[in-house]
């Protein structure tokens, strides 16, 4: 698994140390408590009060932090490609060019020719029960159909915690995952096959999507990409910060699309 090089603090630490239902507890401590010390040339105590209350230790950091949000039009272009899949997901009931327009995204990472493995946390579940539901109206399985029949020779997979919306198709398996318990995202690694691409559109919390881009760079293959959607304005501060130390190890792009904003981390081939 690549590790998380911190090379100004002379450390080199795994984003596994984040593992665990904890994980977040240990960030104040372990990872921006030396974040602190790096930008702002400050000892790492001036956070000690901040320990027990990430909130505030995030707004200490964020103060320190240079990353900005690229706007998508300085990055992405609408091709043949894109407007093929807008058109599928808006078939198949799915937000992602509608209400946000991510089809520029995969349109241009992917290679739709190639035999892809792509991986999707959240389905799109219409349980009003379940957080980060779609509504009553939402259709599980929009973006996976949309991805397969964009994609002739993809494999598809996804992940979600409501059971009852799991399904298999012509070249789509999904399972079951909790993404705040990383037991469950570790027994999942064991079903799937290394993969060109992972999409985290499930529980938009920060410990949430933290426990999939560590399932990710476990799973990917050299050159794979995990994006990040549906990242809200509450939570940019804490991205700043996440975005600063990726940076430092793989290639990320911070890119504010139609909505929300996402992240789009690159390994090295």
């Amino acid at each position: 698994m690549p590790s998380l090089r911190f090379g100004a603090f002379g450390k080199s630490r795994r984003l596994e140390e984040m593992k665990g239902k904890n994980e977040m507890n240990t960030l104040p401590e372990k990872v921006t408590s030396r974040l602190y010390r790096m930008a702002s040339g400050q000892s790492a105590n001036a956070l000690r009060s901040h320990y027990e209350d990430l909130a505030g230790a995030v707004t200490a950091l964020d103060v320190h932090t240079a990353v900005t949000l690229t706007p998508w039009a300085e990055v992405f272009r609408e091709t043949p490609d894109s407007e093929e899949l807008a058109a599928l997901f808006n078939k198949y009931g799915s937000d992602k060019s509608g209400t946000h327009n991510y089809h520029l995204i995969y349109a241009s990472i992917l290679n739709r020719n190639a035999p892809l493995n792509i991986f999707e946390v959240g389905l799109g579940t219409n349980n009003p029960r379940v957080p980060s539901n779609m509504g009553e109206n939402g259709r599980p399985g929009a973006a996976e159909r949309a991805l397969r029949d964009w994609a002739p020779k993809a494999n598809i997979y996804g992940a979600d915690i409501d059971r009852d919306i799991l399904f298999t198709e012509e070249r789509i398996q999904t399972f079951f995952v909790d993404q705040t318990v990383p037991e469950t995202l570790q027994v999942l690694a064991a079903k799937l096959p290394q993969l060109d691409l992972v999409v985290d559109d499930g529980l938009h919390m920060p410990r949430a999507n933290m426990n999939v881009i560590n399932f990710a760079l476990s799973k990917l293959k050299p050159g794979g990409i995990v994006v990040v959607e549906d990242i809200v304005p509450e939570y940019l501060p804490f991205w700043r910060i996440a975005v600063t130390i990726l940076s430092q190890s793989f290639d990320c792009q911070f890119v504010k699309m139609k909505s929300e904003a996402v992240l789009i981390l690159r390994l090295d081939s």
